[in-house]
């Protein structure tokens, strides 16, 4: 049966309007609780943490049109440089499907594998002149990979770290294959953070032209390091050379001026214990020693040392990603690295570690209201958050928690 009601328009004049009896209509439904309704499970989804922003990670891709490789000093470790290929485009695809919620994609180098004839009876080693042959494989496998990565920066995007491997071509031709614009670069990310990409194949005259700058202080350098017989200099190696090393240390004297917080990519680790011997950049204790020293560098991601590792010193998380190319036959490694006001959480996908990492001094209040005391937290596929505060909750609610 329909009745009349009385309905207050816009204009505050009532008028009638027929209202059907609940009796003659179909059972109704229950609605949950609104947001702030007791018992409410959208009132944890309101209050929880958002990120800063999102960035998508892989390192060591290194394809090749080549068979496997296993390692003489480590049979398990197998150098799987076909399926890298198609391990790529996965990984690029999952970034695709999170394309809205992504600032970047950081690759940490070594995007190919290639061949070349170095003059690797020579101290130091130096780039000996390809043949036609190989250059035209080098450049082959380089296409492959490359167009998968223009074809993912479409949709968002992506932030290139040069690879040693990546200079089996010149690092001009790298550059241009992948649409980088300097081998060394700054970008603005959200919420006051900034990323840097840093060159650590610019101390190695190896992966240099002998018509750059770059070329005369590798030189020496890598000379020097002969003479003193240095063990941890290695044909593979490189750092960053003094042109670079002053352009970083203005990058971050204007970070700390407009109080911006830093993630640094890299190939190589800019901490000599964020690697395995050999595999830190050469220079790396004075890279960390300048980013520690600023107070604004945060995060230190790195690749090249395909194991990966983990380091933390002087308020920098050194973080070097398990490579793509060594992952378990059917698995992978790549990671999203969500920023927040007091964290960073890493979330490893395929054989990759996750980690969750402080950003903020401890003791601080950054607007997320939690409790407990924590250490930088190393875990497996983990995505829950860590504490902000290193109180109690008894001792926070009587120290703010009361007029």
């Amino acid at each position: 049966m329909a009745r009349a009601a009385r309905r207050r328009s816009g204009d505050g004049e009532e008028d009638e309007a027929d209202v059907v009896d609940a009796d003659e209509t179909a059972p109704t439904q229950r609605r949950g609780p609104s947001v702030q309704g007791r018992g409410s499970s959208a009132r944890l989804e309101a209050v929880a943490p958002k990120p800063c922003f999102r960035l998508g990670l892989f390192a060591d891709a290194q394809y090749g049109d080549k068979e496997d490789e296993r390692r003489n000093d480590d049979p398990s470790r197998v150098k799987r440089f076909r399926a890298s290929a198609q391990r790529l485009e996965e990984c690029l695809a999952a970034f695709g499907r999170e394309a809205s919620s992504l600032s970047g994609i950081v690759n940490l180098g070594d995007l190919f594998d290639g061949y070349n004839e170095d003059r690797k009876d020579l101290k130091p080693v130096l780039r000996g002149p390809m043949s036609d042959a190989t250059k035209k494989r080098n450049a082959r496998d380089l296409r492959v990979v490359a167009d998968l990565v223009n074809a993912a920066g479409r949709k968002t995007p992506m932030y290139h770290t040069v690879g040693n491997h990546d200079c089996n071509v010149s690092k001009k031709e790298f550059l241009r294959a992948v649409n980088m614009a300097s081998p060394y670069y700054s970008v603005a990310l959200p919420r006051g953070w900034r990323l840097i990409v840093l060159d650590t194949t610019d101390l190695n005259p190896r992966y240099i032209e002998a018509d750059t700058v770059e070329y005369e202080p590798a030189i020496a350098f890598a000379v020097d390091a002969v003479e003193k017989n240095r063990d941890d200099i290695v044909p593979w190696g490189g750092g960053l050379g003094p042109r670079q090393f002053e352009w970083f240390e203005n990058e971050l004297e204007e970070c700390k001026k407009k109080n911006e917080r830093v993630i640094v990519a890299s190939h190589n680790a800019l901490h000599p214990l964020a690697a395995r011997f050999q595999m830190s950049a050469w220079n790396s204790g004075a890279v960390a020693e300048l980013m520690e020293r600023s107070g604004v560098v945060k995060v230190c991601l790195a690749g090249h040392d395909h194991p990966g590792k983990y380091h933390k010193q002087g308020g920098v998380h050194y973080v070097t990603l398990e490579a793509m190319l060594e992952a378990r036959e059917g698995e992978t490694s790549y990671a999203f690295l969500d920023v927040y006001e007091h964290e960073a959480v890493l979330t490893g996908v395929g054989v990759a570690t996750s980690r969750r990492m402080r950003v903020s001094p401890h003791g601080l209040f950054t607007g997320i209201a939690t409790f407990e005391s924590f250490g930088d937290i190393v875990s497996s596929g983990s995505g829950a958050r860590v504490e902000t505060s290193s109180m109690g909750i008894v001792e926070w609610i009587n120290r703010y928690g009361r007029d």
